[in-house]
């Protein structure tokens, strides 16, 4: 008989990912700059690159295909939404993250390093059990193996 996965709470995923995004960043000796990750002109931005590269994780590793999909569920997911107060629209977000891919990248080489096993902890391919995903998105409810 299979053991059944581990089921997080979405706040300790985040949590967690985060600080291994930060972990990863350090490992690749990326830093930070006025909440900018890839330099770019302009003001600094109102919502800090660390937080799009969580989020757009956090959409890979819950398996949303669609990025409004993603958008209308993070809008009213209230841990989320106390996690991460500063909203972009859809479209920015879908662009800031695509910005962020060529860095995301480059992270999964820190990934392994830290990971010690020579591939990333998670790619998008790998299934993060959570207790309300099948509730969150139509996307999701195919999911809902996860939360048995």
């Amino acid at each position: 008989m299979a053991a059944s996965p581990t089921v997080l709470p979405l706040e300790d995923l985040v949590l967690a990912l985060y600080c291994a995004l930060d972990d990863a960043l350090g490992k690749a000796g990326v830093a930070v700059d006025r909440g900018r990750l890839v330099p770019r002109r302009g003001p600094p931005p109102e919502v800090d690159d660390r937080e799009v590269l969580c989020l757009a994780v956090l959409q890979e590793l819950l398996g949303f295909d669609s990025d409004h999909s993603f958008h209308v569920w993070s809008t009213h997911e209230p841990t989320l939404r106390s996690l991460f107060p500063r909203r972009l629209t859809r479209q920015n977000f879908s662009d800031r993250r695509m910005l962020l891919t060529p860095l995301l990248e480059r992270l999964c080489s820190a990934f392994c390093d830290i990971a010690g096993e020579g591939r990333p902890p998670f790619s998008s391919s790998t299934v993060i059990p959570w207790k309300f995903v099948s509730r969150c998105a139509p996307a999701a409810a195919a999911r809902s193996a996860w939360t048995a």
